[in-house]
């Protein structure tokens, strides 16, 4: 008899929609610990922006891939999912249910999915050449330049996916190779139940996002941004994270307060849209609309749909 994999728990979601309070929850009522899904929140110092868990939260329950690499570090996708793979080791050691939260779904993917990425350091200088092409010339012109060098690879990226785009011709030409020939999947090494948080009015999510941006400054959101800016300058890091990005804005007065409230809280509108097209695409998806029920039932259903496909 084939011996069932192990068991992994994947919660996901638009930013703001309390995946972090739902995980908790979870991990407390079936015994878990939390894989962290998040590619800014691996960085040491990027605490308030990323709305990363607090030292309470982190004390409650055991979490992982947290803080595990230095601001000036290039943490890629193929090591999340080589360090996740040994955190859940540890955990099914001790008869612990992993649980991987966040809004990172390339991380999730590489992770959950069985999706092998080669280990190519990200080639900052020509990310920002591509982004500035893109800029310039549009997503259409990006992706063709993809076509040129990796047809397959072309064919499964849509031509807005930026991102992905500039990861496949990063891969291209850091190793010479089609990202199609060093990318590839297997088997995936986990049963995944994957739960998506969602709103069906969309406007719930939006007045969500804009409340945590507020908390997020009075948290001292700027300051933890000046505190960067001083130490790292306007690094890449930095200048690509939502919130991140604007407070640097306002500090060097590109824009003033009011507008940077306004860029950030759009943005990270923008960012929820694009995680829940992200999401939509996997099938094995069960989704629970925030907007349709309070925490307590939230949490609650949750709980009977795992136990009801564990």
């Amino acid at each position: 008899m084939t011996q069932q994999k192990p068991l992994v728990i994947a919660i996901v979601g638009p930013t703001a929609s309390g995946k972090t309070a739902l995980s908790l929850a979870i991990a407390e009522k079936l015994q878990a610990e939390i894989i962290a899904c998040d590619s800014r929140t691996v960085y040491r110092e990027f605490d308030i922006g990323t709305a990363k868990p607090s030292a309470e939260e982190q004390a409650r329950i055991k979490h992982h891939l947290i803080d595990v690499a230095n601001p000036d570090e290039n943490f890629t996708a193929a090591k999340f999912a080589e360090q996740s793979r040994q955190a859940i080791a540890s955990m099914l050691s001790r008869d612990k249910l992993p649980i991987v939260c966040g809004g990172t779904g390339f991380y999730a993917r590489v992770l959950l999915e069985g999706l092998v990425m080669p280990d190519v350091q990200p080639q900052e200088q020509l990310r920002a050449e591509l982004q500035e092409y893109a800029d310039k010339e549009g997503n259409d012109a990006l992706h063709q330049r993809l076509e040129k060098l990796d047809p397959p690879a072309a064919a499964k990226v849509g031509k807005n996916d930026r991102f992905r785009i500039i990861r496949a011709l990063e891969v291209c030409q850091t190793t010479g190779l089609p990202f199609s020939e060093v990318a590839r999947k297997v088997e995936p090494p986990f049963r995944t139940i994957w739960i998506g948080l969602t709103a069906e009015d969309r406007l719930v999510l939006h007045a969500s996002i804009r409340k945590r941006h507020y908390l997020l400054m009075e948290a001292g959101m700027l300051a933890e941004t000046d505190r960067l800016y001083r130490q790292y300058g306007r690094s890449q890091k930095l200048m690509s994270t939502v919130n991140y990005r604007q407070m640097v804005q306002l500090l060097e007065g590109e824009l003033d307060e009011a507008a940077a409230h306004e860029e950030a809280i759009h943005h990270n509108i923008q960012l929820a849209r694009k995680q829940l097209i992200w999401f939509r695409g996997n099938p094995a998806m069960k989704w629970f609309a925030i907007d349709k029920m309070d925490k307590a039932m939230l949490n609650d259903a949750v709980v009977a749909y795992i136990k009801e496909c564990s």
